[in-house]
Order: C-alpha cells, then structure tokens, then sequence
C-alpha cells in the first residue's frame, strides 16, 4: 500500500502546484450559476419545481461542470510523466505499473472531492440548504466524485493508449454536451422538445441531476439516489480499472 500513497502524495503536490484546472472548473460552475440564475430564476413559482427555488434546482449543472474542470488533470500529468521520462525510471523500480496510472486518477478524485466541497460551501453562504443535512452533504460530495472519477479514468486511459494529451482532454470536451442534453434547467413535465426528452431518458447524467435534487430539496424520490450510486459506483471502477490496465501495459 505503500507505493500506492506515494503515488497518491505525489499527484496532490501536482495538484496544489499547478491549481488551474481546479480554479478553472470552479470558476466556471460559479458562472454558470449565476448568469441562469439571473436569465431564469423568475420561473420556480411554478409547480413544477414543487417547490424548490431556482438556484437549488441548478446546483447540480454546478457541480456536475465543475468535475469537467477538476478532473481533467490525469491526461495531461501522465503526458508530462511521459515525456519527462519519468515513466521511464518508474520501469526500473520494482513497483507494480498500474500504480503509474492510479495514483493521479486518485488524485484528481480528490480535487473533484475538494472544488465541490468549496462550491457547495459557497452555495450556504447565498441560502443554498440540505434537505437531508449531512447525509445530503455526504450523498452529493460522493456523487460528485464519482463523476469526477470516472472523467479522469476515461481521460487518462486515453493518454495511457494514445500518448496524446489532445486526445486525453478531449474526453471532458466529449462528456460535456451531456450536462445539458438532460433536466438541466426545466423539470421534465415542461420540456417540450420530443427529441431532448429521448435523448435524456438514456443521458446517464438525468438520474445524477435527480438525486442530487433530491439531496438538496427533497424533490421527486428516493429511489433516484440509489439508481444515480448504482450506475456511477461501476461507471467509476471500470473507467479507473481501465487506466491501470493502461497502465500495466505500458512499455519502456
């Protein structure tokens, strides 16, 4: 286990060295927010949001963008990894190759953990509420970072194949139009278009947008937050298995 938290260290002074993705995604959650809440916020009077007010009902696109900042750091460390011949020296050491891979996916894991921490911190302080109190805080904290998790397992097996750090960002760039193809800004009942309505009922992000609702308001069920555990916990674990797979084939 050792290794693995050197690894893991390793990764976070990265982070804390270089804080521009983690400061990027959370500015860019924080305008989000903002700028819809300003353009839309008039709306929640009506009862299809049962309730909720506006801001709360968009906190999730906050923290679902904010994990496409925060968790795209892998790629590009594993290209600098790469290309200082660090790796290198790594395959002369006895150390198992799958840690190469694991120990900054773990890391920005950590970061996403940290960013949403922050933004829903921030949210408080303009009214933003738990409906659940610490087990909502613990529900969306967790969600978050699964989200982040399996982003930078995807962006990292990617660089691992490839060795392109383009390639490697551009899964976040992929990921990203899914926010919005969902129940991002409307509750479904006042979605009108037929094709986002479809679009949405496959987005693995809809039953994430619903839970997280539902951790923060108590709108719609609870059976929303065991679908949303249920479809990132493997989505997370097989996209981080396969950057160590990446990893563990990596050649000198």
């Amino acid at each position: 286990m050792r290794p693995a938290f050197t690894f893991l260290f390793r990764g976070i002074r990265q982070l804390f060295h270089s804080p521009w993705s983690l400061l990027m995604g959370l500015g860019t959650s924080i305008f989000f927010l903002v700028v819809y809440q300003a353009g839309m916020g008039g709306i929640d009077y009506l009862k299809a949001f049962e309730g909720l007010d506006y801001m709360t009902f968009l906190y999730p696109l906050g923290l679902l963008s904010l994990a496409m900042g925060t968790a795209s750091g892998a790629g590009p460390s594993l290209a600098s990894d790469i290309e200082s011949g660090y790796f290198q020296r790594l395959f002369l050491s006895p150390l198992p190759r799958w840690l190469f891979g694991f120990g900054p996916i773990l890391a920005d894991g950590l970061g996403t953990l940290l960013a949403s921490l922050l933004l829903l911190g921030l949210g408080v302080l303009f009214g933003l509420s738990f409906h659940f109190g610490l087990s909502s805080l613990l529900g969306l904290l967790a969600l978050s970072s699964l989200w982040g998790l399996f982003l930078s397992g995807l962006s990292g097996t990617v660089m691992l194949l490839s060795r392109d750090a383009g390639g490697a960002r551009a899964v976040t760039s992929l990921a990203f139009p899914l926010v919005f193809l969902t129940e991002t800004f409307l509750p479904r009942e006042m979605i009108r278009s037929s094709w986002l309505l479809v679009v949405s009922r496959f987005n693995p992000l809809t039953p994430m947008m619903r839970a997280m609702r539902f951790l923060l308001g108590g709108m719609g069920e609870a059976r929303q937050v065991i679908l949303a555990f249920a479809l990132m916990v493997p989505m997370a674990l097989v996209s981080v298995l396969l950057a160590c797979w990446a990893a563990h084939r990596l050649e000198s």
